[in-house]
């Protein structure tokens, strides 16, 4: 039975050769056999058979008998896909891993000598698209100070929190005493949140390293104004801050 050209098509976009195709497919319809006969069975010139077989053989479609004359068979197909799948897994891991070193070494390289230690972030959709930046790179404390005027955006904060809050991050939140009940329940689900009577501006840290500073114009979505620094000093200079108020005798517990 000869095989359709789709499927042939389709074993040549697999990585077979169609002298390999057609040396297989006479192997599994014909049994084993030397390489003289399936040079006459696949049409195959026999200058050209032993490479097909050659490569059938180290992609795991056939066994190689060694002998005089050296035998070749056919694997099921079941099997020969399944180790072609082994092969190709394997190396596409060892590639993407060589690969992924390399390049990590040099974006971090070039990230420390070019990336900007500050950015100016302009309009709520660069300012939150920032956060999830933070929400993704925190790894064990995130400090928050919100003003009420950011109360419209809580659900998506407490969507991005949530994350973290399941990652074991240490979470603290102050923000104004005039937060509605419901507002301030629901960022309770994830975060130890304080209350003041006053708080100015607003901001995140994480890690005591990166900071977003919220420097207001918030009137429109779009006249939104923030700062965004990976700096540790900066970051340091704002969790001192941040602790003072939070450990204020002005700063309410619940």
């Amino acid at each position: 039975m000869s095989l359709s050209e789709k499927a042939g098509a389709a074993l040549e976009s697999l990585g077979l050769t169609r002298a390999e195709v057609r040396a297989y497919v006479a192997l599994i319809g014909k049994g084993t056999m030397t390489a003289s006969e399936i040079s006459r069975a696949a049409r195959i010139p026999y200058s050209k058979v032993y490479d097909a077989l050659e490569a059938l053989h180290r992609k795991g479609w056939i066994d190689k008998h060694e002998g005089r004359p050296i035998l070749y068979a056919a694997k099921s197909p079941n099997t020969a896909m399944e180790e072609m799948n082994t092969r190709y897994e394997a190396d596409r891991k060892e590639k993407e891993m060589l690969a992924l070193k390399e390049l990590t070494g040099i974006y971090e390289n070039k990230g420390e000598q070019e990336r900007p230690e500050i950015w100016i972030l302009r309009g709520t959709a660069q300012i939150l698209s920032q956060l999830r930046s933070l929400v993704l790179d925190c790894r064990n404390e995130m400090l928050i100070a919100m003003p009420t005027a950011i109360a419209p955006y809580a659900e998506e904060i407490v969507a991005l929190l949530t994350a973290l809050k399941e990652k074991g991050v240490k979470i603290e939140m102050l923000t104004g005493e005039d937060l509605e009940k419901e507002t301030f329940t629901l960022l309770s689900s994830v975060a130890d949140v304080r209350r003041r009577k006053t708080l100015y501006g607003g901001g995140v840290i994480a890690d005591s390293r990166q900071v977003v500073l919220l420097l207001g114009g918030g009137e429109t979505e779009a006249s939104a104004l923030a700062i965004w620094a990976d700096h540790i000093g900066l970051a340091g200079f704002a969790k001192d801050y941040f602790q003072m108020l939070w450990n204020s005798e002005e700063t309410k517990r619940k």
